[in-house]
């Protein structure tokens, strides 16, 4: 893939965080983001923000006088420069503001994917909040976090996921925990909001009716978005009001896909409905498969509910099988939260979150047990290495598990030229770590023999990988995440 190369030089500011120096006085500092005007105070929960970063080191960028710099615009080396400019009237700057982006374009430093580029000339500068390099597994990466908090809510104002994502053609699909649906051209940076019923479905649900009328709005709404290239459909799942009764199911959405207008309508929905109902842990992932798809459901429980029974042809715990008439068998059982779903050379794999640690990859078959709530690696909330202790041969054995949870979410192989040395690699996202997981198996792919790791430092919802190799993700503070590949691996 072409390059445009950039636009930054990164350098170093701090030293670790051990370290003896004086950290500088963060409550004077303030940033225009490219405005004379408009002050916002950086304090220690926001100073990140406003760092660009590297495999180099750290930046800050300035708003100066012109006579400190040439186009009004400074990039310090240290902490001692950074002070100096601050004493001289120095504003601190977003690092991807167009201003520090056309001063470093001279220097030609460090590639930026074509992707940012065009987003870029199509954003605000502001939207644009962190830059930096990471060097992971065989591959040094670029990552750009691009700020959609105005079309999606952050998970920290509540509990609904803040977007999931989907790669159709050129375009990414971002779809938010209430529907709305976003579309963004890889091509030529173009952001557009997608004209569909998606969002009126989701309120009409009216989640806060049920339940002696409290409010679980908070906790509903989209849990996964799948496209289907056979039949061109556009697939969504989604918490489901069931009408007559005080209670919660899953169920699932499809639209005719097209890439300016959807209009969806209920295809599927579960076998069981609850009325005390945890939807963190409703699964709802959904894959096509054969004729038709596998859906992920998870056991709708509180974690107070541990020792509680789930019969053989509940689909609670289940992935289905579903035909493309959209009737569903039970493809496998004994899942507490299925988080990921993919298909790679016709073996099935799925996360899976642990009750209290314990997340798990397993590789699924038809017919198979997977232990839950009998046997996971973990314990469960309140309770003490319960789940250490039964790991029966009836049971399906996990091929990985992170203990501690990592809050694993979605897993794809990836397959394109973009991150060559990740080919047939698992990659595994997770909540809590705010990382990417690199994942080698072996030659049967039945094993794993490495895990890498990404540090995101941001919770990652869902993830997608676009035309052009490039991968995207759902961050939950509503940040859509770019990584592209530098020009430099590593050894």
């Amino acid at each position: 893939m072409n390059k445009i190369y950039k636009y930054f030089i990164f350098v170093l500011l701090f030293v670790v965080c051990n370290s003896t120096e004086t950290p500088i006085n963060l409550s004077s500092l303030t940033d225009t983001s490219g405005s004379t005007t408009n002050k916002i105070e950086i304090n220690n929960s926001n100073w990140e923000e406003f760092i660009g970063k590297s495999g180099q080191g750290n930046f800050i960028a300035l708003r100066v006088d012109e006579n400190v710099s040439n186009d009004g615009v400074l990039v310090v080396f240290d902490i001692e420069s950074l002070e100096k400019a601050i004493k001289d009237g120095g504003r601190v700057m977003n690092p991807l503001d167009r201003n520090v982006i056309d001063k470093m374009a001279s220097l030609g430093i460090l590639p930026l994917s074509d992707t940012v580029v065009a987003l870029q000339k199509n954003l605000e500068p502001s939207k644009f909040t962190t830059a930096f390099n990471v060097q992971g597994d065989f591959h040094n990466s670029d990552i750009t976090k691009i700020n959609f908090t105005e079309y999606f809510t952050k998970y920290t104002s509540g509990l609904l996921p803040s977007f999931f994502i989907e790669s159709v053609d050129n375009y990414i699909l971002m779809i938010g925990g209430k529907g709305n649906i976003i579309r963004l051209n890889i091509n030529d940076g173009s952001v557009t909001e997608v004209e569909s019923n998606l969002s009126d479905i989701i309120e009409s649900q009216n989640y806060s009716s049920i339940v002696n009328g409290s409010d679980y709005s908070s906790r509903m709404g989209i849990r996964d978005t799948s496209f289907d290239m056979r039949n061109n459909t556009l697939l969504v799942t989604a918490i489901k009001k069931v009408e007559g009764n005080n209670c919660f199911t899953l169920g699932v959405l499809s639209s005719d896909m097209s890439i300016d207008s959807l209009s969806f309508s209920w295809t599927f929905e579960i076998n069981h409905c609850e009325e005390n109902f945890n939807s963190h842990q409703a699964g709802g992932r959904i894959q096509p498969f054969k004729e038709g798809y596998l859906l992920t459901v998870g056991d709708f429980k509180l974690p107070e509910d541990f020792g509680y029974e789930i019969t053989e042809d509940s689909h609670l715990s289940k992935i289905l099988l579903i035909d493309n008439d959209w009737n569903a068998t039970i493809f496998s059982s004994g899942h507490r939260n299925p988080q990921g779903l993919t298909i790679h050379n016709e073996t099935i794999f799925s996360s899976e979150h642990g009750p209290f640690g314990g997340d798990e990859v397993n590789i699924v078959e038809e017919g198979k047990d997977y232990g839950w709530p009998s046997s996971a690696y973990g314990f469960t909330y309140g309770l003490e290495n319960i789940y250490e202790l039964d790991h029966s041969l009836s049971f399906q054995e996990p091929i990985y598990f992170f203990t501690p949870s990592i809050g694993i979410s979605e897993i794809a192989f990836y397959n394109q030229a973009e991150f060559p040395r990740w080919n047939d690699f698992l990659i595994v996202s997770s909540l809590k770590n705010m990382t990417l997981y690199t994942v080698k198996l072996d030659a049967s792919q039945k094993s794993v023999i490495h895990v890498g790791e990404l540090y995101i430092g941001e919770r990652i919802r869902d993830f997608t990988t676009a035309a052009n190799g490039e991968l995207f993700l759902a961050g939950d503070l509503g940040s859509l995440i770019v990584i592209n590949r530098t020009d430099q691996d590593i050894p």
